[in-house]
């Protein structure tokens, strides 16, 4: 009796164990789309993610995981960008998503394509299919145009590089950027100085007929030291001739070509120069370049006075708040001669995985860091943002103008009140 009901035991244990992993499975399943019906032969999904540099979580059901591969998306899901970029197609319409940027799927119905720049950039290149593109309070029917969208704390801007754009309200041609803060816009002329690198790269990367030439988008790339990598959406699946030129004027390598299209080849017989026996190879004595001597100096991030001020935290960022306050501890970074407060920040995040994201003010010639770690101006207050000291003294110009000495101590450090007065910095206004 007792052998049959342990029997019975253990078959009821076995069955209960398979369930748990049958609905594991399946729920794990669900998440990732194994059972997504795949689409139509000779037809594409309707919305799709692609990480192509760094990483990036997908979020479906309240569930979070890595992106990998070629998703399909669907209604409510989120794509989120830690590092690198994201390539999302959504019908005829492709979005090259930046570090930092969230994109919400609202609708993936192939007659109703709806996605939301929730925050972040997203270099945009619309065919003659219409998509709805939201962004902040605001939306536009993306409709043979390309532009750049971003979506920053109390701020959307739209830059127009081709074909037209509309929120239903004002429309906005190429060549004009339309930004609005709050409820107020303000339209101007299209400066390549206000789009950040990553944007310029698109650009540079990007087929399509703009406003802007390639050597334009170049010089200002080369102003900020950047070297150009055109960042290009989707691979050249062109077949046969492989030269010629690209929609902003940039001559691309290839094979030159017969004026009838054939391919050139050189028959000419060239002179055989091998080595003879006789002969010894010299070496190469060509002066080579220098390497730049190194300096160290020390960084650190800090946003201990939110703890301060929980109860004016925005609902839900209090999970990026270290109980320490401390973001990053005191650490030792080398630097280069000529390289700035902005160029360390920049590199140490990238090397510590800590979120960051920052803009480009032409009208002060620097970069504006908006956020680390997912913490941005005014989530703690109306005078809450980001401040840097170097030495114990706060410069009252941009992180990227300051150049750094050797021993040089940064802090970077979050004020919540007082315009950075409960940070050290001086009280101006007293």
């Amino acid at each position: 009796m007792k052998l049959k009901k342990k029997t019975l035991y253990n078959i009821l244990m076995i069955a209960a164990i398979a369930v748990i992993a049958a609905l594991a499975v399946f729920f794990a399943g669900r998440h990732l789309g194994w059972f997504d019906k795949p689409a139509p032969e000779g037809e594409t999904t309707a919305i799709t993610a692609t990480v192509r540099k760094g990483l990036s979580n997908l979020t479906r059901s309240g569930i979070a995981s890595e992106l990998t591969g070629e998703t399909q998306l669907r209604k409510g899901d989120t794509v989120s960008v830690t590092s690198g970029y994201v390539f999302a197609k959504v019908g005829g319409c492709s979005l090259t998503l930046s570090q930092g940027a969230k994109l919400e799927i609202l609708s993936a119905q192939p007659e109703d394509l709806q996605v939301r720049l929730v925050t972040g950039e997203a270099f945009c290149q619309a065919s003659d299919a219409a998509v709805t593109l939201h962004y902040g309070a605001h939306s536009a029917k993306l409709r043979s145009a390309v532009l750049v969208c971003t979506v920053r704390t109390g701020s959307e801007t739209l830059y127009v590089l081709g074909g037209s754009v509309s929120d239903g309200t004002n429309t906005f041609d190429a060549g004009k950027t339309g930004s609005y803060v709050g409820t107020e816009l303000s339209v101007q002329n299209l400066d390549l100085k206000a789009l950040s690198s990553f944007a310029l790269e698109c650009i540079l990367g990007s087929q399509e007929e703009m406003v802007c030439h390639a050597d334009e988008v170049k010089s200002v790339l080369d102003s900020r030291n950047v070297t150009p990598e055109p960042i290009k959406p989707e691979a050249d699946k062109s077949t046969g001739t492989t030269g010629g030129q690209d929609s902003t004027g940039t001559t691309k390598p290839g094979t030159p070509s017969k004026s009838d299209g054939s391919t050139a080849v050189d028959n000419t017989t060239k002179p055989d120069n091998s080595t003879k026996p006789d002969e010894t190879t010299k070496p190469d004595d060509s002066p080579k370049p220098a390497e730049k001597p190194t300096y160290s100096c020390t960084i650190e991030i800090r946003c201990d006075t939110i703890l301060s001020n929980m109860q004016d935290l925005k609902p839900g960022l209090d999970v990026y708040v270290p109980d320490s306050g401390t973001i990053l501890p005191t650490t030792t970074v080398t630097f280069t001669e000529g390289e700035t407060v902005f160029d360390v920040l920049k590199r140490i995040c990238d090397e510590r995985s800590i979120q960051i994201e920052y803009s480009y003010t032409p009208m002060y010639g620097s970069y504006y860091i908006e956020g680390i770690n997912h913490l941005y101006e005014f989530d703690c207050g109306q005078q809450s943002g980001w401040m840097y000291k170097v030495n114990g003294w706060f410069p009252n110009y941009g992180c990227s103008s300051y150049k750094l000495e050797p021993g040089d101590t940064i802090v970077w450090a979050y004020t919540c009140k007082g315009l950075g007065t409960d940070v050290g910095a001086p009280d101006f206004m007293g």
